[in-house]
């Protein structure tokens, strides 16, 4: 049987290569669209490894393409196929890595302006690259971590819900979770092992305080299973427009119960609407 051929040229291309941070070998992808728009869109992910994410990053990603976005993702140092060691990560670390993500992306696409991505702990990267990257022009907050201390104790949390969830009775509390990290340097959470170098550097980042200098249009995308923002996510924006910021909160839910970073296309093509409204 013959193989059905596409009929129309894709409207995107994607080029996989590795760029320098600190030098280390970093992957990243370019998703160039065929006539592209002079903004490049730079998706900064979160701590750890999460397949959901992941995922979600290059669905959008493709979805923006297509749309005469080019975008660019990248794996920062000890995660996936980039090079590096999990016990040096720290958040300045992280944040060097995403400066020079931008800087590649852009000398690879041509671009004149970034658009951040920030998802999860990735916001708190993004927060604070984006102040070293003339031309950032929009940031996009997808679920962004708050602060750096309760998205880590959270990531403890898990672990005894996981516990529950498998009818066990917990094996730690997060208390002792984190005296363990303290005395031993590390814990073995969910999928990773969080190292004593990288909570100790990162625990006092704060959102809000990250974005003091920020006055460009900003996204808030919740991946939640709520009808409205949460309190943290509802006080970040209040925050943001009480400082003369454009805010535009969008609420991802999922359909029928499903998992909302599973099914990322709606969000991205939300992304790609107020991307269209600021050109």
């Amino acid at each position: 049987m013959l193989s059905r051929q596409p009929t129309e040229k894709p409207a995107w291309t994607e080029e996989r290569r590795y760029f320098e941070s600190a030098a280390r070998p970093l992957y990243g992808v370019t998703y160039r669209a065929e006539r592209p728009s002079p903004t490049l869109v730079l998706f900064c992910n979160s701590f750890s490894e999460n397949h959901c994410e992941g995922r979600a990053e290059a669905i959008a990603a493709r979805i923006l393409a297509a749309n005469g976005y080019s975008a660019f993702l990248y794996h920062p140092r000890a995660h996936g196929d980039s090079a590096g060691d999990s016990q040096d990560v720290t958040l300045e670390g992280l944040i060097d890595d995403a400066v020079n993500a931008a800087t590649y992306a852009r000398s690879r696409s041509g671009a004149s302006q970034i658009v951040w991505v920030g998802i999860r702990f990735g916001a708190l990267v993004a927060a604070h690259a984006i102040r070293r990257i003339a031309d950032s022009t929009a940031f996009a907050l997808w679920e962004p971590a708050m602060n750096g201390r309760d998205y880590l104790l959270k990531s403890m949390r898990h672990v005894i819900y996981s516990e529950v969830s498998r009818g066990e009775r917990p094996s730690l509390t997060v208390d002792q979770m984190s005296e363990r990290l303290m005395r031993e340097g590390k814990i073995s959470l969910l999928a990773f092992d969080l190292h004593r170098k990288f909570f100790e550097s990162a625990q006092d980042v704060d959102l809000l305080d990250a974005l003091q200098p920020w006055r460009g249009p900003t996204l808030i995308a919740q991946f939640q299973k709520h009808s409205r923002l949460s309190r943290a996510h509802n006080q970040l924006r209040e925050t943001l427009l009480g400082r003369g910021i454009s805010v535009r909160a969008l609420l991802h839910r999922g359909p029928d119960g499903t998992d909302p970073w599973w099914t990322p296309e709606e969000i991205a093509r939300q992304t790609g609407d107020w991307l269209d409204e600021l050109a």
